[in-house]
């Protein structure tokens, strides 16, 4: 019995994945672990849009906003976005990418979220958008 059925009836073009030296449980300062023996390093790879990107940065983001979030470093993004992927499911990050965008008819937060769109854009390049965004 399996969880999930998958069948593809043709290949999927996608992007490559983007690589990562961050490791849940390792790379934090608090090492989680507790000096447990680590049996595995299991690598997950999702597909996510921009919109899920931008929603996931943002969850990483919430606090933190006395950063200016145009200069953080790519690696800083990613690691954020990384982080968002291991504290939310992915099915939760894709509903609230659904609806991600709309924030930008928000006049309170249009400028922070169109600043998260850039980051996600620097940090993820291979079908950012060019413009209005």
């Amino acid at each position: 019995m399996t969880i999930l059925s998958h069948t593809e009836t043709q290949p999927v073009a996608l992007p490559p994945a983007v690589p990562t030296d961050y490791v849940f449980g390792l790379s934090d300062s608090d090492d989680i672990l507790g000096g447990e023996d680590v049996h595995a390093v299991v690598t997950l790879k999702v597909a996510m849009t921009r919109d899920m990107l931008a929603a996931a940065f943002d969850l990483a983001m919430r606090g933190a906003y006395d950063e200016s979030i145009d200069e953080l470093p790519v690696a800083e993004i990613r690691h954020r976005v990384e982080l968002s992927l291991h504290m939310e499911s992915p099915w939760d990050l894709m509903r609230d990418g659904r609806n991600f965008s709309d924030l930008l008819y928000d006049e309170s937060i249009v400028d922070l979220v169109r600043a998260e769109y850039r980051a996600i854009d620097r940090a993820y390049p291979h079908l950012a958008l060019k413009e209005n965004s």
